[in-house]
C-alpha cells in the first residue's frame, strides 16, 4: 500500500519534461520592433499674396490642411519670426520650394514686390525646370492683361470664388488643382530617387566571389621537392 502510495505521488507531482512551443512561434517575436513605413517625400509650397487679401491665404490654407498632414510644407511671409531679415529669407524659401502659389487679386498685381520681385524669381525658376507655378484668382483683377494669360489658372477657369456657387466649393476646387501638381512634383521626386540609386550602383564596384571553402577542401598540398644530398667522401 505504502509503495503505490508513493507511486501515484510520483505521477501527480510537476512533469521534468519541457512544455512543446507552438510550431512558427518564437519566444521574442513579440519583442520585435515593428518597422515604421516611411512617409512620403516633403514638398515645400511658397504662397506669394499681398497683405490686403490676408483672408484669401488663410482661407487657402484652411483647404490644404489634409495635404498638410500628409509631408507638405507651406510658407507664407507670415512665418518669418521678428528681427530676421525679409527679403533673404523669402529669397532662401523660394529656392527652396517645389511649388510657388500666386495669389492674383488687384492688390497683387499693384504690389511691386509681389509681382515684380516674387512672381518674376519664380518665372525665372520656372523657366529653368525649378519649380512649378500656379496662378490662383481670389479676386476679380486684370490677369488676362499680364503674362499670366498664358497659363492654366485656378479656380477652374480662372473663375474668381465670388462667382461660385460657394468660396468654398472654389477653394476645394483649387486644393484639388494644388493637390494634383503635388503629386506630379512627388512623381519626379521618386523617379529622380530612382535614377541616382541606379548611378550609384553602376559606379560602385562589385566584390570579387569568395572561393568556397569545399572547393579548396580536397585539394591536397604540393609536396616539395626533395633536395639530394651528395654523399660525404
Amino acid at each position: 500500500m505504502n509503495g503505490m502510495a508513493a507511486s501515484t505521488r510520483k505521477n501527480t507531482g510537476p512533469s521534468s519534461k519541457p512544455k512543446m512551443q507552438r510550431k512558427g512561434v518564437a519566444p521574442c517575436d513579440a519583442a520585435k520592433p515593428v518597422a515604421k513605413k516611411a512617409g512620403p517625400p516633403e514638398v515645400r509650397i511658397f504662397v506669394s499674396y499681398s497683405h490686403k487679401d490676408a483672408a484669401a491665404q488663410e482661407k487657402l490654407q484652411t483647404h490644404l490642411a489634409p495635404w498638410k498632414r500628409d509631408g507638405v510644407t507651406v510658407f507664407v511671409d507670415k512665418n518669418i519670426v521678428p528681427g530676421a531679415q525679409l527679403d533673404p529669407d523669402i529669397a532662401r524659401e523660394l529656392r527652396q520650394a517645389h511649388i510657388f502659389v500666386a495669389l492674383f487679386s488687384p492688390s497683387y498685381l499693384d504690389s511691386n514686390y509681389c509681382w515684380n520681385i516674387e512672381y518674376k524669381r519664380a518665372m525665372d525658376r520656372r523657366a529653368r525646370k525649378l519649380v512649378r507655378v500656379i496662378g490662383v484668382v481670389v479676386k476679380p483683377c486684370g490677369w488676362k492683361q499680364t503674362r499670366a494669360a498664358g497659363f492654366k489658372l485656378l479656380p477652374e477657369d480662372g473663375r474668381e470664388p465670388e462667382r461660385w456657387s460657394s468660396t468654398d466649393a472654389a477653394y476645394v476646387n483649387i486644393a484639388e488643382g494644388i493637390g494634383a501638381v503635388i503629386k506630379t512634383v512627388r512623381r519626379e521626386m521618386a523617379a529622380a530617387a530612382l535614377h541616382r540609386s541606379r548611378a550609384v550602383a553602376k559606379l560602385t564596384p562589385k566584390p570579387k566571389p569568395a572561393v568556397p571553402k569545399a572547393a579548396t577542401a580536397g585539394k591536397a598540398r604540393p609536396k616539395q621537392a626533395i633536395k639530394s644530398r651528395k654523399p660525404r667522401t
